[in-house]
């Protein structure tokens, strides 16, 4: 099952991002599902954006803040990112 939520998540990025570019960011929000999808089933996504929050501080901070504005369900795919 974490392969087709894998698969989910990485066709809603690649619809998400041509879709960022119009009027309503509707893209935006396909990314952050896909993202969320993607990082929810993998270590190894998990791992690889635990190792950019640790190498780069303002993306770091940047997805602190997005920590503190996600709703709840979401908000512990952010965490368990996050570099101790």
């Amino acid at each position: 099952m974490r392969f087709v939520y894998q698969t989910l998540g990485f066709l809603l990025i690649a619809l998400g991002v041509p879709l960022f570019w119009t009027p309503l960011p509707f893209g935006l929000v396909l990314i952050a599902m896909g993202a969320a999808l993607i990082l929810s089933n993998s270590d190894r996504a998990r791992k690889t954006v635990r190792g950019w929050r640790g190498r780069h501080p303002m993306f770091n901070d940047f997805m602190s803040k997005a920590e503190r504005v996600t709703p709840h369900p979401f908000d512990r795919i952010l965490q368990r990112t996050d570099v101790d």
